[in-house]
């Protein structure tokens, strides 16, 4: 599918994907294909093979369990592309649960470790400003994904994660002390096992409903961050949490907590792409 891709037009491979239709799927596809031509929503030529490039392959996917294109559609070809062609459109493909697991890892990369020590506040101007970073790189890899192959979304995105790298860098060191927000001892600690627990069970519900979710990723780095800001917060373990041995054991934690993202996210990456 990924060779298919890169040598053909979209109106190329919507072509050759017809092709795989048994004769039967073919007559339903060619008569939704002039339906959908008669509907506002689908009167631009381009907009119109994009659409079709995303329901070629989930109709072979249903050919492919025993269906056929009046099963999987569930109607007549005019009455199928009358529903398309509605004004209650669907959301766009990114906007899903998915774009919720980059805030929380935002979240517990960037502001959960500014707050496992007490004494140490959370700086309210950084976080909103380094916030505001993220959610405009957000929006340019959205908009990229969009508009480039898939070579070059892989060197796109990596330049804009370092780019909001140094710009979130830049903005620590520049940003004056404003806002401040102490978690206390006992305030911080209940806030932080609510936070934790919530998430945990919003990621069962969502794993139980989507089996390949992007949630479980981010457990390992939720519960070690929590791990180590109640450990500051307790009072036989809060005195080691302020020497050297307890700014390294906040390092290794950090370092393992990334290092679990990165390592379950990539074993989701890895389900989902077979799962295509």
């Amino acid at each position: 599918m990924a060779k298919l891709a890169n040598r053909l037009t979209i109106a190329e491979q919507n072509q050759e994907l017809r092709e795989q239709l048994s004769p039967e799927n073919q007559a339903y596809w060619d008569e939704l294909v002039t339906a959908l031509q008669q509907q506002p929503r689908f009167a631009d030529e381009g907009k119109r093979q994009r659409y079709l490039r995303e329901q070629l392959p989930q109709l072979l996917v249903a050919q492919s369990n025993g269906q056929t294109a009046a099963e999987f559609y569930g109607a007549d070809p005019q009455t199928a592309a009358a529903k398309m062609g509605s004004t209650a459109r669907k959301r766009p493909t990114w906007w899903t649960w998915d774009l919720l697991v980059p805030v929380l890892i935002f979240v517990l990369g960037v502001i959960l470790p500014a707050a496992i020590l007490p004494a140490v506040p959370l700086q309210g101007l950084l976080i909103a400003i380094q916030f505001g970073l993220f959610i405009i790189a957000m929006a340019l890899g959205i908009w990229l994904s969009q508009r480039v192959a898939p070579q070059g979304q892989v060197i796109g995105w990596l330049v804009i994660v370092v780019g909001l790298v140094l710009a979130m860098w830049v903005a620590a060191r520049t940003v004056p002390a404003a806002g401040l927000l102490y978690l206390t001892r006992v305030g911080g600690s209940v806030a932080l096992l609510i936070f934790a627990v919530a998430i945990t069970l919003l990621t069962w519900w969502h794993h139980w409903r989507h089996a390949d979710s992007w949630f479980p990723a981010i457990l390992g780095s939720l519960w070690i961050t929590t791990l180590l800001a109640l450990l500051a917060r307790f009072p036989l373990t809060s005195g080691l949490m302020v020497t050297a041995s307890g700014n390294f054991l906040i390092a290794v934690g950090t370092v393992l907590a990334d290092a679990s993202i990165l390592i379950i996210g990539w074993h989701i990456w890895q389900v989902r792409q077979n799962k295509k």
